[in-house]
């Protein structure tokens, strides 16, 4: 029976693949109001197979697009029991790879998110007992300093593996953020997989005239086309036009400038920080 159960454990060992984490860090000539023009360095976070890692080949790259709230790794690859979603699709042949975006966890933080004069009044008060005025009043980052940011992050990973496309993974403001990248660069993405997405009038770039088609499976399709259409229950996903805007965010600019906010915030136009 011992035997049995040794036999039974080894064949296990030998059929889950050692999984390893790798750090990379991606130099972007940043487009955010914040830092425009300056370089940034943009963490990008790898869970795979040791012998994928080995060869330097993949032909399933997935690069995961955070929320609002936390940065990539708190998102995807928490160390607890299963929770890692990097991990699990990792384990099933996947090389997964995470991005911090600018203003996010590893990446590069522009100075205006460390300047307490950028603190609320109340706040700045009660730390320092004098206030100061804002050194930036205006959005740190912007959905299109998200997808310069991204652009650079698929075309390092697709130099990485010696892949065309990468197939994206949004949670939340990564909604947007994966699906306008999606939607002007369709030559790179073959899948879109958005997960409770955030939506609102974010980007200035316009989007190309014809709807993209992406295979994706699972239950739910959203349709972001010039009409802005959002159902349930489908089976594909289709993007074209800009997203419309959520009744819950506000003009970002407005939350920047005028009411101050109580801390430095990464901030889109149109779309105020959400818990996603």
């Amino acid at each position: 029976m011992r035997l049995l159960l040794a036999l039974a454990a080894f064949s296990l060992a030998a059929e889950t693949p050692r999984l390893v984490q790798t750090a990379h860090f991606v130099k972007v000539k940043s487009s955010a109001p914040s830092m425009n023009g300056q370089m940034a360095q943009i963490y990008v976070r790898e869970v795979a197979p040791l012998d994928m890692v080995l060869r330097k080949t993949a032909q399933n790259v997935v690069l995961f697009i955070h929320g609002a709230g936390t940065p990539a790794e708190v998102a995807f690859d928490v160390p607890h029991k299963d929770y890692s979603w990097m991990a699990f699709l990792a384990r099933a042949g996947f090389d997964t790879f995470s991005m911090d975006m600018t203003g996010y966890g590893r990446s590069t933080r522009p100075f205006p998110m460390n300047d307490p004069c950028n603190l609320a009044v109340e706040q700045q008060t009660a730390l320092f007992g004098k206030t100061c005025e804002p050194s930036h009043t205006g959005p740190v980052t912007t959905l299109d300093s998200d997808w310069n940011d991204i652009d650079a992050v698929v075309d390092y990973l697709r130099a990485l593996r010696g892949v065309d496309k990468v197939k994206l993974v949004g949670w939340s403001l990564g909604g947007p953020r994966a699906g306008g990248y999606a939607a002007q660069n369709s030559g790179k993405v073959s899948h879109l997989v958005l997960l409770a997405p955030a939506y609102g009038g974010g980007g200035t770039r316009g989007c190309p005239a014809d709807s993209l088609q992406l295979p994706v499976q699972g239950r739910l399709r959203f349709e972001l086309g010039p009409a802005t259409r959002l159902s349930r229950s489908v089976r594909t996903l289709r993007t074209g036009g800009r997203v419309g805007r959520h009744a819950g965010f506000g003009p970002c600019g407005r939350h920047m400038g005028q009411r101050r906010p109580a801390r430095p915030q990464r901030c889109h136009e149109g779309l105020e920080p959400t818990g996603g």
